[in-house]
């Protein structure tokens, strides 16, 4: 999309104010977005929410929005629709994980938790958000043409599968699946809307500085090398901005961790080893939850 794309467009993000979400944020409001600021009670939205304002945000309003209430998904999601009559740009980007498999003790109770933020909540969001997403962009052969963006966080994770994290795992495999569905049924029918997927490595986030047993982990695990360094937010936001203005399908940051899922497909056993090891590295970190 060309800059001037954006001024005046709607975004609507969830998971706003996380890490990702807010970074992401900080990069969209200097085009002059009307930008609606989805997340849970009790985050810091009203202090994004002036932030976004300050670096040109055309409009900023926050609601509470939890991605398993069904009913406040669709109100939320309603309100927006009818007060902008257009969604132009739709981030899902909520999610969760946990150390949960089925060799690992991970319960159902556990598997279903992640399941319902990063799979059942991208789909009852989507569904709710349907007759919104789009504006109309028709031309002569296509009169009902409509154009915009849906973007989805997944995972490099979504792309290989990691030991001891089945349950993250699958959902984010369940989001590149639903990402390349929908984009193949928009263009079935004639609309430019693009659909995009992000796939990032592990992101230095504020969890990780949680307690010093984990500050003390993420230290020793990024002196493996270079592929157990963690990426930057603001790398991640950089990504979704490019990969949004040039209409890259699925992104991988960092860039090169594409080779992954290459090697992943022409060599299990290689990206097995890998893996395993990457896994060995962790075992002193602590059983916990983690957002992403």
């Amino acid at each position: 999309m060309k800059k001037k794309w954006y001024k005046g467009k709607v975004f609507v993000i969830t998971g706003s104010s996380g890490d990702i979400g807010s970074a992401v944020c900080r990069k969209f409001a200097p085009l002059g977005m009307r930008m609606y600021l989805l997340d849970l009670p009790n985050m810091p939205l009203d202090k994004l929410k002036e932030e976004l304002k300050d670096l040109g945000a055309d409009y900023v309003e926050n609601f509470e929005f939890d991605i398993t209430n069904r009913t406040q998904i669709a109100e939320v999601i309603k309100k927006i629709g009818e007060k902008e009559k257009y969604i132009d740009i739709l981030y899902n980007n909520a999610g969760i994980g946990t150390t949960c498999s089925i060799t690992n003790g991970g319960t159902f109770e556990e598997y279903r938790k992640i399941m319902s933020i990063n799979v059942d909540g991208m789909w009852l969001v989507l569904q709710a958000a349907l007759p919104y997403i789009g504006r109309p962009a028709p031309t002569n052969k296509l009169p009902d043409r409509k154009e915009g963006q849906l973007i989805f966080t997944s995972s490099s994770a979504g792309k290989t599968g990691i030991p001891n994290m089945a349950a993250y795992s699958m959902s984010k495999f369940a989001i590149v699946g639903l990402a390349n569905s929908v984009r193949l049924e928009y263009k079935m029918q004639n609309h430019n809307i693009q659909v995009i997927t992000i796939c990032p490595a592990p992101v230095k986030t504020k969890f990780w500085e949680s307690t010093a047993e984990m500050k003390e982990w993420v230290e020793k695990y990024q002196k493996h090398g270079i592929l157990y360094k963690f990426i930057d937010v603001k790398d991640v936001a950089k990504t979704v901005m490019k990969a949004s203005r040039k209409y890259k399908r699925e992104v991988f940051v960092p860039r090169w961790w594409w080779l992954l899922a290459w090697l992943q497909l022409t060599s299990h056993k290689a990206v097995g080893k890998l893996l395993i090891k990457i896994e060995k590295s962790k075992e002193i970190m602590p059983k916990s939850q983690f957002y992403g």
